[in-house]
C-alpha cells in the first residue's frame, strides 16, 4: 500500500507556493509603508488635491471651456489615477533599482524567489494601494462634493483597469533595465511628467490645441483621461492601453536583470 503525498500547488509562472507568493506580498507591503515619499505623493497627495478643489467655490461652476463641465468634473479622474502613475513610475523602478543597485536581487537570483514572482508581488501591493486611493478621490469627489460620475461607468472601470495594467508594466519595464536607483528616477520622473501634460494635469485637456488632444489619445495616462470623460473613441483609448500593457509586460520579463 502507498501513502500518498500532497506536495505544495506550485503556480507554474512563479515557481512558487501560493503560500510564499502571499509572503512575499506581506513583505512587499510593509516595505512600501516604510517609505514616507511613496505614502504622501501615491496616497495622501491625490486625496488632499481633490479636498483642496472640492472647497473652491469656482470650481464647482460649469464653464463653458470646459464644455459646460465644472474644473472639479475634469479633475477627479486625473486626480484618481494620479496614485498609479506616480507610484509606477517612481516607486517600482526606484525600488527595484536600489534593490539591484545594493546586490539585493542578485542574492534572490539564487533564492527560491523568481523575478516574475517578485516583480507580481510588487504589482500586486501598488495596484491595490492605487485602487483603494483612486476610489477614495471618486468617493470625495462626487460623494462629497458633487462632481458628475461617467455616463458610462462599466467603460471608466474598463479604463481604470487596464489603465493602470499600462502604467505598471511601463513601470516595469523601467524597474528591469534600471541599473541604479538615479538612472530609474531619471528615466521615471520624465516619463511622468510627459503623462501629466497630456492628462491634463497642468492645464485641462479641453483647453489644449486639437494636435495635443489627437497625441493624448495615445499617452497611457492622457488615453485614461479621455475615457473617463467621454471624449474621443472609447474603443480606441482601451486598445492603446491594452497594447501599452501587453508589449510592456513581455519587454519587462524579457529584459529583467538581477544585476
Amino acid at each position: 500500500m502507498t501513502t500518498a503525498t500532497h506536495a505544495p500547488r506550485l503556480l507554474p509562472e512563479f515557481r512558487m507556493t501560493g503560500n510564499g507568493f502571499r509572503t512575499l506580498v506581506r513583505t512587499q507591503a510593509r516595505l512600501l509603508w516604510r517609505e514616507p515619499a511613496v505614502v504622501l505623493s501615491g496616497i495622501v497627495l491625490p486625496i488632499a488635491l481633490i479636498t483642496v478643489f472640492g472647497f473652491i467655490p469656482a470650481f464647482g461652476k460649469p464653464s463653458a471651456a470646459l464644455g459646460g463641465r465644472t474644473t472639479l468634473d475634469v479633475y477627479v479622474p486625473t486626480f484618481a489615477m494620479l496614485s498609479s502613475v506616480l507610484t509606477a513610475f517612481t516607486a517600482l523602478p526606484v525600488t527595484f533599482a536600489d534593490l539591484r543597485e545594493r546586490g539585493v536581487l542578485r542574492r534572490l537570483a539564487v533564492s527560491p524567489v523568481p523575478a516574475a514572482g517578485l516583480l507580481a508581488a510588487q504589482v500586486a501591493v501598488i495596484a491595490t494601494t492605487a485602487a483603494a486611493t483612486a476610489a477614495s478621490v471618486v468617493l470625495i469627489g462626487c460623494g462629497g462634493f458633487g462632481a458628475a460620475l461617467p455616463a458610462h461607468p462599466l467603460t471608466m472601470l474598463a479604463s481604470y483597469v487596464l489603465g493602470t495594467t499600462a502604467l505598471l508594466a511601463l513601470g516595469l519595464l523601467i524597474s528591469a533595465l534600471a541599473p541604479s536607483a538615479g538612472v530609474a528616477t531619471g528615466i521615471g520622473v520624465p516619463t511622468m511628467i510627459l503623462n501629466f501634460f497630456f492628462a491634463g494635469v497642468y492645464v485641462p485637456l479641453q483647453t489644449l490645441p486639437h494636435v495635443l488632444r489627437t497625441i493624448s489619445g495615445f499617452v497611457p495616462y492622457g488615453a485614461i483621461v479621455d475615457t473617463w470623460s467621454g471624449s474621443g473613441a472609447a474603443w480606441q483609448h482601451l486598445t492603446v492601453l491594452a497594447a501599452y500593457t501587453v508589449v510592456g509586460a513581455l519587454a519587462a520579463a524579457r529584459v529583467f536583470k538581477w544585476e
